[in-house]
């Protein structure tokens, strides 16, 4: 089966927009809130949110359209051939990132978190590495239910229109579910796969048609002023959140949900226009660029000197974003590459 530019396009945007998250969350926490900077660094965070729910639906629509056929009946072989494919290129990378930020975090508390097995351990099963490893363990639950998605989904014979109501309703139950029940067992909703079924179902359905979603482009129509107005208003409750004005949570869960259930179709067609072989290229190494670039971030906030904030992170951006490139690049080259980097 061909390899489709499109998807390594689509996480190679996503990736980059992880990584200007990750720059410009300080911002959002520390400039005036009424100053030009803050705006700028707020615009940028909010709607660089799309990243982690763009990863996991192109992950969705590329497993789907290479084993959608497989799917259509369970069996144990062919579950024991996806999930060792699978596991072998998140877990052991997950292992040793793991323990890489525990000693991290021992650094950062100046010796409160200690480098313990019973702390790593710990840290391992919940995701908390470090901030950005429980997508980690959302991709593993992706991972594990996916083939009875597919299965499902592969039998309903629905349209399209149809398989967005399906997980809009789906979403919003979920969501009221968790609201109501599952957040006294979960605090953190993103940790859980459920907050992330609207993407990932329709997401299936367009792997498993993917030839004929295609053929009809003018669902791009839908999800541009849909992206633009959720996440503008997303954006605006936020920071009405952030300053301290009362807002209802579910008001910006809405916009945000909204805003990254459109924004992931959006880029899809982006990415089929784009022929940007660094976007391309980032998108193949994005895992590893993903679990790495926080190390760097730390790194370079360790030397932080007294020069302009803005131009500093700019600076910053770039070299945490070419370290990680370059250096995954040139594991994913070595015999031991994939159990570092997947």
């Amino acid at each position: 089966m061909k390899r489709l530019r499109e998807f390594d396009v689509l996480k190679g945007l996503s990736i980059t927009a992880v990584i200007l998250i990750h720059v410009t969350s300080h911002g959002v926490g520390t400039f005036d809130p009424t100053s030009t900077s803050y705006f700028v660094y707020l615009i940028l965070n909010r709607l660089s949110q799309f990243a982690v729910p763009t990863f996991i639906f192109a992950s969705c629509v590329l497993l789907s359209y290479i084993h959608g056929d497989d799917f259509r009946t369970i069996t144990a072989g062919g579950l024991k051939a996806f999930y060792s494919k699978r596991f072998v290129r998140i877990i052991p990378p997950y292992l040793i990132w793991t323990l890489v930020y525990l000693v991290v975090k021992h650094i950062e508390s100046n010796g409160t978190v200690r480098v313990t097995w019973g702390n790593y351990l710990n840290l391992l099963l919940r995701g908390d590495g470090y901030y950005h490893l429980y997508f980690v363990v959302v991709i593993l639950q992706v991972y594990i239910l996916l083939p009875f998605i597919m299965y499902v989904v592969s039998h309903l014979k629905v349209r399209f229109r149809q398989i967005l109501l399906i997980s809009i309703g789906v979403q919003v139950a979920c969501y009221y579910l968790y609201e109501f029940y599952i957040i006294h067992y979960f605090p953190r909703g993103t940790r859980l796969m459920i907050w992330y079924l609207a993407v990932i179902l329709v997401g299936v359905w367009i792997g498993e048609n993917y030839e004929e979603y295609c053929k009809r482009e003018r669902h791009v129509t839908i999800f541009l002023p849909a992206a633009l107005v959720s996440g503008v208003l997303y954006t605006y409750f936020y920071h009405l959140s952030n300053i301290g004005q009362p807002v209802s949570s579910g008001i910006v869960n809405l916009w945000w949900y909204i805003y990254v259930s459109s924004t992931p179709l959006l880029l899809l067609y982006i990415s089929k226009k784009v022929n940007i072989r660094f976007f391309e290229r980032a998108g193949q190494l994005s895992f590893g660029i993903f679990l790495m670039h926080p190390l760097f971030l730390f790194i370079m906030n360790r030397i932080y000197a007294t020069v302009n904030v803005i131009l500093y992170d700019i600076f910053v951006f770039f070299i945490i974003y070419s370290l990680s490139y370059i250096i995954t690049k040139w594991l994913e080259a070595t015999p031991w590459g994939k159990y570092i980097v997947g």
